[in-house]
């Protein structure tokens, strides 16, 4: 088969079903922006130099690991329910000649192409929403708040990490 054959169907089995691929995009988003702001909010200088902000320090890497568990539970029932409701199109493509490691190459760009869109939304997002949650952060505290944006690096290099992880994982429960 052609080299670009897997990754069109893959797109277009996407696009056919965005009413069912759009709500689990959106939720893998937003399960990535969460994770993002608040581990940006761990790393942040100026949340260390606030009043309490080594409570906050020791508690807000606690709400990152229950935000990670949260997410890979959440995205698996996503993730069966999807895959449950494309049965009838896998076993269409069984009966026109593919066999299982075909769709298989199928499920593995679909998952590609999800992770990615999931994780740059996500992270383009968290990005711009962390230096809101600082400010919100500060401001119930009452406190002067500097308005420079800043970038956590170690979020950036995690959260890609964790989340092509979880999306591994779940590539390897849709091919079972």
């Amino acid at each position: 088969m052609k080299a670009g054959f897997y990754p069109k169907i893959a797109w277009d089995g996407i696009r056919k079903n965005k009413r069912l691929y759009f709500p689990y995009i959106l939720t893998g988003g937003v399960m990535v922006m969460m994770y993002y702001i608040l581990s940006f909010l761990v790393e942040s200088p100026a949340v260390l130099q606030m009043p309490g902000g080594s409570v906050l320090t020791f508690v807000l890497p606690l709400g990152c690991g229950v935000i990670a568990v949260f997410s890979l539970l959440f995205l698996f029932y996503t993730n069966s329910f999807l895959i449950k409701q494309r049965y009838r199109e896998f076993g269409l493509y069984n009966i026109l000649g593919m066999d299982k490691r075909n769709i298989s190459k199928i499920m593995v760009w679909e998952t590609l192409f999800v992770a990615i869109f999931a994780i740059g939304s996500g992270l383009i997002a968290g990005i711009i929403l962390s230096k809101a949650a600082e400010l919100v952060l500060f401001n119930l505290l009452n406190m002067e708040v500097s308005f420079t944006l800043s970038l956590g690096i170690t979020s950036l290099r995690q959260t890609p990490l964790l989340y092509s992880g979880i999306y591994l994982l779940l590539l390897f429960n849709s091919l079972m």
